[in-house]
């Protein structure tokens, strides 16, 4: 067991280890109930599905082929992904998770019943029976979790990163509630000046935190800003680049309303879980099929309303109808956007001395009413016509149909937050694009990319891409 020292619910790590077998097969119940993309959930899941559907009366080879369609759909939209026990609190969070593509995973399936030999009662049997497995195995590892951490046992160290009431609450919400699997053993300030450290962190700054993150084997921080939300968080979440470790942030109120669906809690405390700092390519499988083809199909029943446009800005002023923009892209590399020219020629070089009319904040650069726009251009970008050319640069592999929007500066104008949008390819549309358009910030801008590249599934991208045709008829903002 873990003792106090000195502070109430605050803990140092118990060096007694534990058994490694029972070690082991506690991770491996935490896997499968994060239905994590991990082999062992993979599996159980797979073995179980079997189970499942050999009780309908489905013979062997048909129930294995379903099994495998299933965990395959589940796969491909992303469900088995590393979450944070902030995340998978309880049972419920996996149905919600799981709704989605497996109701259009089944729904393909009835659509082939007749090939496969199966009737729709029969199917209907078999979904009742996959799903309720599904969610029956996730109630018991939660009761076999659960259990275990309320002895003390599969909890994961954790840092808290800040000071004052918001730090004092979170620490005593996760001694309170130890099945959140989360040990409070040490405050570590978020900003010089700001009070000692306590727990493991006793005399240690935030520059110490890599250090501290290793020799102290944390697991999870959950960072407490008090006042300004990015004092030290830029610091903090680059100190901890590279390193296997969680990341939750108490968000202020604002945030719970901006994106509500991803914010946790533990006994009433709210948490937003952030993309896993370590800086790592993101691998979203069936993206880029879905990009090709989607991208192919649109451009081929747009060609008519693209050679009509592309006419017409030739005719205009008889420049060029395609413009050239060097964007920041993927990793960080720049690479060539290409849009209809909505501008007269040489607008670029008129950037500087409308700099004082700049409307927005941060990278972004927009004018309202921009003297540089031509006729033409104010009809194509009302409804972002100008933009349809970016389908060749998603068929060239430079970008995505959904993604972070690329923007028109040098690599090394970002920071350690914004930069990681660059962890995907960037898109023609996206999460900021149906939720505000230039009615936003740059740091909602940026809120919500991370957002959507921790999220990420192909559900989702379905989503953004069907929301987009309306937020651009009715867009907000003043462009």
């Amino acid at each position: 067991m873990s003792t106090t020292i000195g502070y109430e619910h605050i803990r140092v790590l118990d060096v007694t280890p534990s058994p490694a077998g029972a070690d082991r097969l506690l991770g491996a119940v935490d896997k499968i109930h994060e239905s994590g993309r991990s082999a062992v959930a993979i599996a159980a899941d797979a073995l179980l599905l079997v189970a499942a559907g050999l009780v309908t009366g489905v013979g062997p080879a048909r129930v294995a082929l379903l099994a495998t369609v299933v965990v395959a759909g589940l796969y491909v939209s992303r469900r088995y992904v590393a979450r944070s026990t902030t995340q998978t609190q309880g049972v419920l969070w996996y149905p919600a998770s799981i709704a989605a593509p497996f109701a259009m995973t089944m729904l393909g399936v009835a659509v082939l019943g007749e090939r496969l030999g199966l009737k729709p009662g029969r199917i209907a049997d078999v979904a009742i029976a996959f799903g309720a497995a599904l969610v029956g195995l996730r109630a018991l590892t939660w009761a076999v979790l659960s259990t275990t951490r309320r002895r003390g046992r599969g909890l994961r160290p954790t840092l808290v990163v800040g000071t004052g009431p918001v730090a004092d609450t979170i620490v005593r919400k996760l001694g309170e509630y130890p099945e959140a699997g989360l040990d409070p053993v040490g405050v570590l300030p978020l900003t010089s000046g700001a009070g000692a450290g306590r727990g493991v962190a006793i005399g240690a700054t935030l520059a110490d935190l890599p250090e501290l993150v290793w020799s102290a084997g944390i697991r999870q921080l959950v960072i407490a800003p008090e006042g300004d939300l990015n004092v030290g968080m830029a610091e903090c979440i680059e100190g901890c680049d590279g390193l296997d470790v969680d990341v939750a942030v108490v968000p202020p109120l604002a945030e719970l309303f901006l994106s509500p669906g991803h914010v946790s809690q533990i006994g009433g405390l709210p948490l937003l879980p952030m993309a896993r700092p370590a800086t790592r390519e993101r691998v979203q499988p069936g993206k880029r099929v879905f990009d090709i083809v989607v991208a192919a199909l649109v451009l081929l029943m747009t060609a008519p309303l693209l050679a009509v446009v592309a006419i017409a800005i030739k005719l205009g002023d008889g420049g060029p109808a395609l413009y050239r923009q060097r964007r920041v892209g993927f990793r960080g590399e720049p690479f060539r956007l290409l849009k209809f020219r909505s501008m007269r020629a040489g607008a670029d070089r008129e950037v500087i001395g409308l700099a004082h009319r700049n409307a927005t904040d941060g990278l972004l650069f927009k004018v309202v009413d921009d003297p540089r726009v031509t006729r033409i251009g104010r009809i194509i970008r009302r409804y972002s016509i100008d933009e349809l050319p970016q389908l060749l640069n998603v068929i060239r592999g430079d970008m995505s149909l959904v993604g972070p929007r690329p923007l028109a500066v040098d690599p090394e104008d970002f920071g350690t937050m914004d930069g990681r949008r660059h962890s995907t390819l960037p898109g023609v549309t996206g999460y900021w694009q149906v939720s505000g358009g230039n009615g936003l910030t740059y740091q909602e801008m940026v809120k919500l990319d991370l957002a959507y590249i921790e999220n990420w599934s192909l559900w989702l991208d379905i989503r953004l891409l069907l929301r987009t045709v309306p937020a651009l008829v009715y867009r907000h903002g003043p462009w």
